[in-house]
């Protein structure tokens, strides 16, 4: 058994040193929700901030006669009146450790009946309270670390939803909310803002409406675009009760190939009509546009449409990527 570092009179001095440091050891960091520059508390700990820079999280440690971290003023405070999940009392706890109620590592020394320090059990340990001591986490019952988002982050501030590309989260008044971008947009979590599907790396692409069919009419084994890109596509697998598949995977064509729905395969871009942008997935710097006459082509940069330029009275040629004067048509652009 391991007595508390704060219970050596050199670790309480250094408990009184607001400490900085980058995040480790967790597998998703909390950070890939919030854009750049965000603070919030450590759902973690109620003593810690944690400042987003890169989708990365930056520790902040509150100590001294400020042991706790409020969210909406961004400060370091003595207490937390209006947040009872960092409720922490020294009244019948002086000259004793108390257990964080936000982290099983985590614990606070009651110099006094009024002021809680903060500490941190070592690696591999967590805090019990009934023998004041820093026990191995095999040995430990500890349940700690559930939150809630609006409890770690102040209103106002937008957040990802994982659960689709589209969607993004929202504190207002304490209460979380669900928010969606428009339909021609996607939520990118480093800027905190609603951008062009194309801008996004997206990995949840939402359900197009009956996307598998209706009750009446379900889709079965069969391949439907995802509604949001060039490239992507869902696959509806029958059902063994003869519902619309709920969940259908969703793939890619490979690069310089666009999903055609009317063949269930993967064509050249030319020979499919799509309204998405062309340009994901593209090779090549200059593609031609959906626009109707094949008059028009793209300008591409790392998949993104940049620009789309006319060829005047000439034609786009793909193939060369270059305005010809023999007329040409694509499936793409009729």
């Amino acid at each position: 058994m391991e007595k508390p570092k704060a219970f050596v009179g050199l670790a309480l001095v250094l408990l009184l040193v607001q400490s900085f440091g980058v995040a480790n050891g967790r597998e998703e960091d909390i950070c890939r929700l919030f854009s750049n520059n965000t603070v919030i508390r450590d759902p973690d700990s109620c003593g810690q901030s944690i400042t987003c820079i890169n989708s990365v999280s930056h520790y902040s440690t509150c100590s001294g006669s400020t042991p706790f971290f409020d969210k909406d003023t961004g400060k370091c405070v003595k207490a937390l009146t209006d947040d009872s999940t960092c409720s922490v009392s020294c009244e019948e706890a002086d000259s004793q450790f108390v257990a964080d109620p936000k982290s099983c590592y985590g614990y606070y020394y009651c110099s006094d009946k009024e002021t809680a320090l903060y500490g941190k059990c070592p690696t591999d340990t967590h805090f019990n309270a009934t023998t004041q001591t820093c026990t191995r986490t095999f040995e430990s019952a500890c349940t700690a670390s559930s939150f809630e988002y609006c409890s770690i982050v102040k209103n106002s501030v937008n957040f990802d939803n994982l659960q689709g590309c589209n969607k993004y989260h929202v504190c207002e008044k304490g209460v979380l909310k669900d928010k969606t971008c428009a339909s021609t947009s996607y939520y990118q979590a480093s800027t905190g803002t609603c951008v062009a599907k194309a801008l996004v790396d997206c990995e949840a692409h939402p359900l197009p409406s009956n996307v598998c069919g209706t009750v009446k009419k379900p889709l079965e084994n069969k391949f439907v675009t995802d509604g949001a890109t060039c490239r992507g596509y869902f696959y509806c697998t029958k059902q063994a009760d003869g519902t619309p598949d709920p969940n259908p995977s969703w793939n890619q064509c490979p690069p310089d190939y666009f999903f055609d729905s009317s063949s269930q395969t993967c064509k050249h871009p030319t020979l499919v009509a799509c309204k998405w942008d062309r340009c994901d997935g593209r090779t090549s710097a200059f593609v031609a546009s959906g626009t109707t006459g094949c008059r028009n082509y793209l300008i591409c940069d790392d998949g993104i449409t940049q620009a789309e330029k006319s060829c005047g009275n000439f034609f786009f040629d793909e193939n060369q990527g270059a305005c010809v004067p023999g007329v040409l048509s694509y499936a793409a652009c009729k």
